[in-house]
């Protein structure tokens, strides 16, 4: 057998040197043939590769089920097949391409791409994204951008298709977007590859510690990495990033939140909802699966003494409206999606409302008397924080916030961040809160003020930006 697949000879030796060839093609056609590259670490590539390829039907199944679009987009640039007016390619003599996963990195990076729009008008800015609802939430507030597009499975040969076809002059991920093909194809065209708004968290570090031999080879593609807090930078450099190449800059949300704040738009969301603006609100913002029914019986607990308080639901899928409107029943509430308010709409306190929209959450965060952080009461590492107390609101969430520890230890700092271990703890906190309405007040202001002097992360960012791209 192994002289048919190696060829007619069956001499041992011809046979070995054939074994040596086969896997050396197959190593450089996995990107992964490098001088200096351990031949260990070079089969890990190669095993990464294989187990993708291996993946890929059931992961096209899948996202083809659950990203089914009007456009039929998906399957074709899942595989790196893009139409003309989809990458709406010019002849700019620069070319960036950020890639962001979905909605919270799309909006960590609004304020930096209106800066680097502006300090380059004439530069190609391409936005891919992992998720549908990401490249919508892009292509409504990254509109500075030249095209928005989903991002290739980190598949070789269809990461290479787009990165020739776009050839890059600066390839920016964001956060932990880190693919192994994407920066090995970024490296092969020429360009220059930064991580922006660079955070590890505690959930992950076993595994990257365990493939840190894996993912020192990965991270030698970048040129920079622009870390949020000084523990994530110790942390990247402890699986094997470059000392010389950390730098510590801050988090690019508190740019964005507060570029954001516009008094008007508080009145704009309340007509729009069908309320004064003067109502106490309790607004839970992307809540997960499983958290909604602990929510509720903490409601009910908290409505026994604030009988007019009114609750707003922001699960994190949209989709799940229809689900949480069914739970909601089971309580003796009135669902309401968003998307079913008219100006005939009457709400009461016993009507809850589920934010069924995309980009609303943010701006309903203005109304709020004090919010919940969701994915924090089941174990899933908590939602950002930021959006609510950026409106002076004080913020409760439970004990699963790892994703988000620099901005939990900033607001808990000056009371503004308000932590529970449980539903019937976070009832009893809320309570609280809602019996001295000056200290709730006082919280929130507190919170906001100190988030206020957290920016410029941003033009630090852009600073590297500058430094990467060819004069």
């Amino acid at each position: 057998m192994a002289a048919l697949f190696f060829g007619l000879s069956a001499n041992p030796y011809s046979i070995k040197k054939r074994r040596i060839k086969f896997r050396k093609i197959i190593l450089k056609k996995c990107f992964v043939e490098r001088k200096g590259v351990s031949a260990r670490r070079g089969w890990m590539y190669f095993i990464y590769n294989i187990l993708l390829y291996l993946l890929t039907p059931f992961l096209i199944i899948y996202f083809t089920l659950k990203e089914h679009s009007k456009e039929n987009i998906t399957f074709s640039q899942r595989l790196g097949f893009y139409r003309d007016d989809q990458l709406r390619l010019a002849e700019q003599e620069l070319r960036i391409w950020i890639h962001a996963a979905s909605v919270g990195e799309v909006n960590a990076i609004i304020h930096f791409v209106r800066l680097l729009r502006r300090d380059y008008p004439q530069t190609w800015i391409g936005i891919s994204t992992m998720t549908l609802s990401g490249l919508e939430m892009a292509r409504i507030n990254l509109a500075a951008a030249d095209a928005h597009f989903l991002a290739p499975f980190d598949l070789y040969f269809a990461v290479q298709r787009v990165m020739k076809r776009i050839r890059p002059h600066l390839y920016i991920t964001v956060e932990t977007e880190i693919w192994p093909n994407h920066l090995q194809a970024a490296k092969a065209v020429g360009a220059r590859v930064l991580m922006i708004n660079g955070r590890i968290s505690g959930r992950t570090v076993n595994t990257y510690r365990a493939l840190r031999r894996f993912f020192q080879r990965v991270l030698s593609s970048y040129d920079f990495f622009s870390m949020i807090r000084t523990e994530d930078g110790e942390r990247i450099k402890a699986f094997g990033a470059d000392p010389k190449k950390v730098l510590i800059n801050g988090n690019l949300k508190f740019d964005r939140l507060s570029s954001d704040i516009q008094e008007e738009s508080r009145e704009e969301i309340a007509n729009s909802l069908q309320l004064s603006g003067v109502e106490k609100i309790w607004v839970a913002g992307s809540t997960k699966k499983g958290e909604e029914e602990l929510l509720l019986h903490a409601f009910q607990k908290v409505k026994s003494e604030f009988p007019h308080l009114y609750l707003m639901l922001a699960p994190r899928e949209i989709h799940r409206g229809d689900e949480l409107a069914e739970l909601i029943k089971t309580f003796g509430y009135t669902p309401l999606l968003r998307t079913g308010i008219s100006t005939e709409t009457k709400l009461t306190p016993d009507t809850i409302v589920i934010l069924d929209t995309i980009g609303e959450l943010f701006q309903v965060y203005s109304l709020a008397t004090l919010a919940f952080c969701g994915g924090s009461l089941v174990p899933l590492g908590g939602q950002n924080p930021l959006e609510p107390a950026f409106w002076g609101k004080p913020v409760l969430y439970g004990p699963s916030m790892d994703d988000f520890l620099d901005a939990k230890g900033l607001l808990e700092e000056v009371g503004a961040g308000i932590p529970v271990n449980n539903a019937e703890e976070l009832g009893t906190r809320v309570i609280t809160l809602l019996q001295d309405e000056a200290t709730l007040n006082q919280r929130g202001q507190a919170g906001r003020e100190m988030l206020q002097k957290q920016q410029g992360a941003s033009a630090r960012t852009l600073m590297l930006v500058n430094k990467l791209l060819p004069d």
